[in-house]
């Protein structure tokens, strides 16, 4: 969750279940079979054979932002935005993960199988730009089809996606037109490309009140670039809990919100976790310019009942919708069994992940839990020239991606195996057969001498693979950004070798975050990152991430935009002699969603390239002509697509011409 408050702000949402006629007078939106349940009901066997939620209301009012600006006192900002739950302050003893199954942790060769796309590694927003000084910036992003729109706290900028040159940019509190210049935080958005349109969250930062609420909205058309005009707000009050960390997610019909309640009915910056919650908003009709008179239909899980696992007896903790990018009508929520004890459970490995979905019809069910690897707490991050650490978050999922047919991938920083305990980063995909969930495979990126945190996991579009992004650091290193992928055809488990550095730290993170509470609390780092798949070139994933350029008391971050690609390398290059020349043969990059339109065959004697030549991007061998009988020669080819070239593949064999018999 997130406040600046001495000890840090929470803010929150709780979403329930009425909704505003075009009079503005509220109506109850509860179905008549569910709103006196007081515990999971089976679901009829038509329909489901997951148990249905009960939606019983607690209070709930979607309204103008204006009410908010109007009721909620001003917060006092002083501290780091605050996250509700345990930070680890030191590597902890506690005994060794318990078994879940195995986990590839793969290398990092010189020669990465990614690459940035069409030069898209830009800087994105800064903590200068930021009139609050807030930190960490929970950077994100998404991409559409002409833009980039980056999120910080408590920032928004909208970029062109041709050179992600930057065409408008505002402060949150002048982008809903509040007067009062609030800080915001724990910022969301999303592409919606079956609703041809952004949608968006962000909290209000206060925990001086019992006064708490949510802004949501979405964008008038597909140009998200008009940011005093072009986009649609509300408010979401929910006195007087509030749904720390709040994800944001959608199905077709669905903008979809889970968090984790506190309650606030006597305000303070430590509250009391009560449950997780998820809230649903109906969107739009698709098409529909003009904000709508009457307020968005909303529903959701209440805290009077606690939200459960699978399992049926541990408390759900932050529950994360998934950013779907197809036309799915179900949508579904990941959570990983909380092993950092937030939940009112003790500490411990976990070896599950919880699922719900959400159908098209606005009813909520909860599936069966999925067994995955063990997973623990990791511990804090070390960086270069500090003894200051990173927080690197307590084992909650951060993000999550996908459909549910194609694969949805989620992603978390967990304890690493062996001596040191290096935090690594989990990824997940899960996919749906039917009505069950399933883990399709599960990997982790790890270092044998930094710790890995801070990351996020998309899909590509055409779903023939994936991405992956991070922070990686240790006492040898100051936090850099980075990335590995992986195609479909890729070993299960694994990201293809190799490792792309898109943007490096030059200074240790310092600022006042670090020690606040205390000796040895870590410094706040982003509480989560961006990834999502390009709805246009259908092979590319785009991230934001953040990282740091200077040292200071006051906040330094930066955030990095870039857009990434698999390029693979031809492979098995063999020749043959001829008279005055050679035939040389390989294997083409496999990647169906990166064509090829022609092949380089770059002809050596030792160390130097004598000749070079192009032939289609259809050829898997070629003639290399012109060639002088008793040298010999070696050959080498590069693979070129419309967006990029492959590096050099490994020499073949050494052949010698010669004059035929």
């Amino acid at each position: 969750m997130a406040t600046r408050s001495a000890l840090g702000l929470l803010a929150a949402l709780l979403f329930a279940t009425t909704w505003a006629t075009p009079s503005g007078v509220p109506r109850d939106s509860r179905s008549p079979a569910l709103t006196a349940a007081a515990s999971l009901v089976p679901a009829a066997a038509t329909t489901t054979r997951h148990p249905v939620l009960p939606r019983p209301a607690p209070k709930f009012k979607v309204e103008s932002v204006a009410q908010l600006f109007k009721a909620a006192p001003r917060s006092k900002i002083a501290g780091p935005i605050f996250r509700g739950g345990v930070t680890r302050k030191a590597p902890p003893s506690r005994p060794a993960p318990a078994t879940g199954g195995s986990v590839r942790i793969p290398s990092t060769p010189a020669a990465p199988r990614i690459a940035v796309y069409n030069s898209l590694n830009q800087p994105g927003i800064s903590a200068s730009e930021n009139a609050f000084g807030e930190t960490p910036p929970d950077s994100t992003g998404a991409i559409g089809p002409a833009n980039y729109v980056e999120m910080v706290n408590s920032e928004i900028a909208v970029f062109s996606r041709s050179g992600l040159a930057r065409i408008s940019t505002s402060s949150l509190h002048d982008f809903i037109g509040d007067p009062n210049d609030d800080p915001f935080c724990d910022v969301q958005v999303q592409w919606d490309p079956t609703a041809n349109r952004w949608l968006f969250s962000f909290l209000y930062c206060n925990t001086a009140s019992s006064v708490q609420a949510v802004i949501f909205g979405w964008s008038k058309t597909s140009d998200p670039s008009n940011l005093a005009g072009g986009w649609c707000f509300f408010e979401g009050r929910t006195d007087p809990f509030l749904l720390d960390y709040p994800k944001l997610g959608h199905n077709s019909k669905y903008i979809i919100i889970g968090g984790n309640y506190y309650d606030e009915s006597s305000p303070t910056p430590n509250p009391s976790f009560v449950t997780a919650g998820i809230v649903w908003i109906t969107k739009p009709a698709n098409g529909v310019i003009p904000c709508p008179a009457a307020f968005p239909a909303s529903n959701g899980t209440t805290t009077a009942s606690p939200l459960k696992n699978g399992d049926g007896v541990t408390n759900t903790f932050t529950p994360v919708p998934v950013n779907t990018f197809t036309g799915s009508g179900d949508g579904y929520i990941v959570s990983a069994y909380d092993p950092a004890g937030n939940n009112g459970s003790a500490p411990g490995p976990r070896t599950k992940l919880a699922v719900f979905h959400l159908d098209s019809t606005g009813h909520l069910h909860r599936n069966a839990d999925i067994n995955v690897a063990s997973f623990t707490f990791p511990s804090p991050a070390p960086q270069l020239g500090s003894t200051n650490t990173i927080d690197t978050l307590d084992g909650r999922l951060t993000q999550a991606v996908g459909d549910p047919a194609t694969g949805i991938w989620t992603s978390h920083t967990v304890d690493g195996p062996g001596p040191g305990h290096r935090s690594v980063l989990r990824w997940y995909e899960i996919k749906v057969v039917g009505s069950t969930a399933s883990l399709a495979q599960q990997g982790n990126i790890a270092s044998p001498t930094d710790w890995v945190f801070n990351g996020a996991i998309s899909p590509r579009f055409d779903a023939l693979g994936a991405a992956v992004f991070y922070n990686r650091s240790s006492s040898i290193i100051d936090p850099v950004i980075a990335g590995q992928d992986r195609l479909s055809s890729t070993a299960v488990g694994a990201m293809e070798p190799g490792e792309l550095v898109l943007a490096s730290s030059t200074a240790a993170d310092m600022d006042f975050s670090c020690n606040f509470g205390g000796p040895g609390v870590p410094c706040r780092w982003g509480d989560y990152s961006g990834a999502s798949p390009d709805p246009v070139q259908t092979n590319v994933v785009w991230g934001t991430n953040q990282f740091n350029p200077s040292t200071a008391s006051t906040p330094a971050w930066k955030t990095q935009n870039f857009a990434v690609l698999f390029v693979e390398t031809p492979a098995n290059i063999a020749a043959t002699a001829g008279d005055h020349s050679a035939s040389v043969r390989w294997t083409a990059p496999s990647d169906p969603g990166t064509p090829v339109t022609t092949f380089t065959i770059n002809t050596y004697v030792g160390a130097s390239i004598v000749k070079s030549t192009d032939v289609p991007g259809s050829a898997r061998s070629a003639i290399v002509a012109g060639l002088t009988n008793g040298v010999t020669y070696t050959f080498t080819v590069i693979a070129h697509s419309i967006w990029i070239s492959s590096p050099e593949s490994a020499h073949s064999n050494a052949v010698t011409p010669k004059r035929a018999a």
